[in-house]
């Protein structure tokens, strides 16, 4: 049970029976501690260095012999509390990695189309769109089915929250049977919504960004994204957005 839960917040077993060894011995020597915890003289030096460095165990000097005591076990809440502050560093630093990585991965972009299946490449492409547009640009949405919302809701509204941080403006035209989520859309400052007219409705949605069109065939399982890079392409749904901007009703 002791060593099932010390291994889950990352101590190996060497680390696990040294420890445990000290805890029942109270303050020892190399011999007795090497006897109990059955870990080699070659390896209990290293690992009492990291136990040391994980401020689990200390040490002082008696006789010029060291002895070493498990400090209070409190202090694994304090090792727990600064591994969760490491990781979400690294996590900080990786998303800044996974922005760079998408940004070079997109200047590097020779494909024209590309297509992703299941509701992680759908994610994983909008990430690299939003990591791609920069402060005072703008994401265009066309269509927004029902049933996209009903699905990935709270996904959503973090992208869009993330969107807005980056000062990244949106303008959407929804179906009308979307009306609650466009509202909810609303809250958002730099984002403005419109409605197709009653009885019009597009099946799936379209995302036009920078040189890239982005269609997402919500109708299928898994969900299918389709991804098509040229400039032209995009300048014409562009277009039609606008024309269609300014036939939609608020």
């Amino acid at each position: 049970m002791h060593e099932e839960l010390f291994r889950k917040i990352g101590l190996t077993e060497g680390e696990i029976k040294v420890y445990l060894a000290l805890v029942k011995l109270g303050e020892t020597t190399i011999g007795p501690l090497g006897k109990e915890s059955k870990v080699t003289k070659s390896k209990i030096y290293d690992i009492l260095d990291k136990l040391i460095a994980k401020g689990l165990i200390g040490h002082n000097i008696k006789n010029q012999t060291k002895h070493f005591i498990a400090n209070n076990p409190k202090l694994i809440l304090e090792y727990l509390s600064k591994k969760s502050e490491e990781l979400e560093q690294t996590q900080q630093e990786a998303t800044l990695l996974v922005d760079q990585l998408s940004l070079l991965r997109t200047v590097q972009q020779k494909s024209i189309a590309e297509i992703y299946e299941g509701f992680h490449g759908l994610r994983s492409i909008r990430e690299e769109l939003l990591a791609t547009l920069k402060k005072g640009e703008e994401l265009l949405v066309l269509g927004a089915p029902r049933i996209a919302n009903e699905k990935w809701e709270a996904w959503f509204l973090q992208f869009h929250t993330r969107r807005e941080e980056r000062g990244v403006g949106m303008r959407i035209i929804y179906n009308p049977n979307t009306r609650s989520y466009g509202e909810r859309r609303k809250q958002f400052k730099k984002t403005h919504v419109k409605y197709f007219p009653e009885k019009l409705a597009i099946p799936n949605w379209i995302d036009i960004y920078k040189d890239t069109v982005l269609f997402v065939i919500v109708n299928r399982d898994p969900v299918v994204t389709i991804v098509l890079r040229d400039k032209s392409l995009a300048d014409s749904f562009r277009y039609s957005f606008e024309i269609m901007w300014k036939s939609c009703v608020d």
